[in-house]
């Protein structure tokens, strides 16, 4: 056999360089003293690299910077892109009240226990702070600050119609009411001229008979002046203020409506439409016996 031939065989079958113990292969991975390289990469390359990511997110955040400048120029500060039923809220407006319930449920009222009450009149207060210089709330009489809103005996809840931008609700004439409208409601409005039955009408029920007294010391009618909601400065939500005289020791449970042509009516217990359900107990702690 030729001498180079041994020679290359040799080569062949040796045996890999010996790279040193696992920590000296550990330290060498990130600091190569030889190919002066930290963390496989020479200083030249890590400069490259660095640049060509300074001038990537220099990129992208000038590109997100001009989308976004674009996108807040074209937005109204006080006119939503999509109104009515090209929006997710729709136009059908919600019915609500307040105070807000205590327990999430329903309104607990104690006659004796005047930490209750606060926390109730202090809820209202909040509530009423944009409306103390609305010309139409200083001129109501009742349910007001000034006598605690008729709480604990005779307490005033007041029903509102969420705002809904642009929404203009189609008023019922006194010649095409409802069948299925209060009788007292439709004696109501049909005893009044045409002008003033311009109105979303609300109306409450109880759903068993308690013997509750219903009164709207503000009127049953949120007058038609105030819509369509537009975002004006200082345009508040309208309402209806609704005084009961319920009885003591019983939960009583209320349904209150609001009447217009394009409110839609759908009576649900999870689902419901066009009315807000209310419940509320009234106690009397001093008569309870330990």
């Amino acid at each position: 056999m030729p001498e180079n031939d041994t020679t290359e065989e040799k080569e062949w079958v040796r045996g890999p360089e010996h790279l040193g113990s696992v920590w000296s292969r550990i330290a060498r991975a990130i600091y190569n003293p030889k190919e002066r390289s930290f963390l496989g990469r020479t200083a030249k390359r890590w400069g490259i690299v660095l640049v060509f990511y300074l001038v990537f997110y220099a990129a992208l955040a000038l590109l997100f910077g001009i989308c976004m400048a674009g996108l807040v120029y074209h937005i109204d500060a006080t006119t939503p892109t999509y109104t009515l039923d090209r929006s997710l809220i729709g136009s059908n407006p919600g019915v609500t009240y307040r105070p807000r319930p205590n327990d999430g449920i329903k309104i607990s009222i104690d006659i004796n226990n005047f930490t209750e009450t606060n926390a109730i009149l202090k809820d209202l207060d909040e509530f009423f702070q944009p409306y103390l210089m609305d010309s139409s709330y200083k001129s109501e009489n009742g349910c007001k600050s000034d006598d605690n809103y008729g709480y604990p005996d005779t307490p005033c809840l007041f029903i509102k119609i969420n705002k809904i931008y642009g929404w203009t609700p189609v008023y019922y004439e006194s010649t095409d009411l409802p069948a299925d409208m209060p009788e007292d409601l439709v004696e109501h409005i049909k005893g009044l001229d045409a002008n003033e039955t311009k109105r979303v009408w609300i109306s409450c029920l109880e759903e068993k008979d308690n013997g509750t007294t219903i009164e709207y010391p503000w009127g049953q009618g949120i007058q038609g002046s105030s819509f369509p909601f537009l975002n004006k400065e200082g345009q508040t939500s309208p309402v209806v203020a609704v005084r009961i005289t319920p009885p003591v020791g019983k939960l009583i449970a209320l349904r209150c409506r609001a009447w217009a042509k394009n409110i839609q009516y759908r009576f649900s217990i999870k689902d419901f439409s066009g009315y807000t359900p209310i419940q509320v107990d009234v106690e009397n702690s001093a008569n309870v016996t330990v």
